[in-house]
């Protein structure tokens, strides 16, 4: 009866609402390791505050999506304008987490309550680690070693909780997500004299093959590439056809650096950061760098959801032929 009546509270519509609201509030945290590890800052203290003036920001301010409207996109206290990534990150965490509890704990009610659960920590922790590293990149064209390098492990022990995916093919997944970037990156190289792409695409391919398998990569890589092309090339086209010239990489906004907070105003990442830089899914229109892991994260999780039925259909489709 016991096990009946948690069963149906799992699967109850109100549980989704409750796992949106529970995405958003992690949300806020993510706005905070996006701002504060490019710069080697702890995630944890102080608490969240504005760059501006210092200011720490009170608790019913802090109210992930909600306070950034009711106070208009600036602090309290000196009218610091926030950028509106941070209520966006909350509300994409958000709309992330609940469907992420819809597919993998509502959905298949066949499935033992305990995996099923496993299965929506393991995702939501995935898509977490995805996004902080998509937007980072996004605004230091890096993917810190500090969230790739530990995500590795921990996820890898985490998958033995849901079993989908068996621990050699994450094991070799890891392997080759990471060697396979690496050995295109050193051969464009040593042919060209120029980087291609940075070692932290494959660093972040090893954390997308260690949850999903290396049968994942080659479908996820080919989505990246092909995302990244169209998404790119006609935003090049259009800052050179605007300038009159290659197009060149703007500065990140002063104002975008999260957790509540707004940025200081050189808004730029320190120098010299053991990072390992992700470099261009398009250096050409030349000179121009276009960060490759936001299209290798969104293709992950679009293999997260549909990979699986791809892989399916594809076998099947060579079995009839």
């Amino acid at each position: 009866m016991e096990i009946d009546s948690a069963r149906a509270l799992l699967e109850a519509p109100f549980a989704v609402v409750v796992a949106g609201v529970f995405g958003a509030l992690w949300g806020s945290f993510f706005n905070v390791c996006i701002a504060r590890v490019p710069r080697k800052e702890s995630v944890i203290s102080p608490g969240s505050h504005c760059f501006a003036c210092g200011a720490a920001v009170r608790a019913w301010d802090n109210i992930p999506i909600v306070s950034y409207f009711v106070l208009r996109g600036r602090c309290r206290a000196c009218g610091a304008r926030f950028s509106a990534r941070y209520a966006a990150v909350e509300a994409l965490t958000g709309g992330l987490a609940a469907l992420l509890y819809w597919y993998f704990v509502v959905r298949d009610p066949s499935a033992e309550v305990g995996v099923r659960v496993a299965r929506f920590a393991l995702g939501f922790a995935f898509a977490g680690v995805l996004l902080v590293l998509s937007f980072i990149d996004l605004d230091t064209k890096r993917l810190p070693d500090r969230i790739t390098l530990p995500s590795i492990p921990i996820l890898f022990v985490a998958g033995f909780g849901t079993g989908d995916v068996p621990w050699l093919d994450r094991l070799i997944g890891a392997a080759v997500g990471y060697l396979a970037v690496r050995l295109i990156a050193d051969g464009y190289y040593y042919l060209t004299g120029r980087e291609g792409l940075g070692l932290g695409d494959g660093k972040l391919l090893a954390v997308i093959g260690v949850v999903l398998g290396w049968r994942a990569l080659p479908l996820v890589i080919f989505w990246a590439a092909f995302v990244g092309i169209l998404v790119s090339v006609p935003i090049l086209f259009v800052q050179q056809r605007r300038k009159g010239q290659e197009p060149a990489v703007e500065e990140a906004s002063a104002e975008e650096a999260p957790s509540a907070p707004a940025q200081p105003s050189d808004g730029t990442p320190s120098a010299g950061l053991d990072e390992a830089e992700s470099v261009p899914v398009v250096t050409s229109i030349r000179r121009t760098e276009v960060p490759f892991g936001p299209f290798l994260a969104l293709s992950a999780l679009v293999y997260l959801f549909v990979g699986p039925a791809v892989w399916q259909w594809f076998l099947e489709r060579m079995l009839m032929g």
